[in-house]
């Protein structure tokens, strides 16, 4: 991995979990704690994610800014949230090389499109891919208050694999 290809800009911040009524309105419910993406080690090195990410999505020429902050719940499950602002999304990333195995497709179409995903409701309506924009402003306010930022500068792709 070239460290030239990703700049990191930490946010300040000096806690990373609390108790679950310290959360406020977000597209995710009954999480109990966030971490920090960085101090956990399948979480750590997110650069070449977020590049295949840019790269399936076409977004390499230009400079992308993420924000990226983790949510546990009592009964095991975990996941970073990724906001990608200039792609106007909110995605799960599951750590490690979640992202690798092919599975970009799926994950971007189960991420929150902030453009065309966000309601001006009081509810989702039971919708599966709908959310609340207070939901939706909530989560990014969480992340810019709790969460770790990273810059993606622009990169040349790999071309893509051939069948054999």
């Amino acid at each position: 991995m070239k460290s030239h290809f990703i700049a990191l800009a930490l946010l300040a911040s000096s806690s990373f979990s609390g108790a679950a009524e310290e959360f406020g309105p977000s597209i995710y419910s009954g999480m109990n704690a966030r971490f920090d993406p960085a101090a956990e080690a399948r979480y750590r090195q997110p650069g070449a994610e977020l590049r295949l990410l840019l790269a399936h999505q076409n977004a390499n020429t230009a400079t992308n800014h993420f924000c990226l902050l983790g949510y546990r719940w009592d009964y095991g499950l975990e996941f970073v949230s990724v906001h990608w602002r200039e792609g106007r999304m909110i995605l799960r990333w599951h750590g490690e090389t979640d992202w690798a195995d092919g599975f970009l497709s799926a994950v971007v179409s189960d991420g929150v499109d902030l453009q065309t995903g966000v309601i001006d409701a009081e509810d989702s309506r039971g919708s599966t891919f709908l959310v609340t924009r207070r939901d939706a402003e909530g989560t990014l306010e969480d992340c810019r208050s709790h969460g770790r930022e990273y810059v993606i500068e622009p990169f040349t792709a790999p071309p893509p694999v051939e069948d054999e």
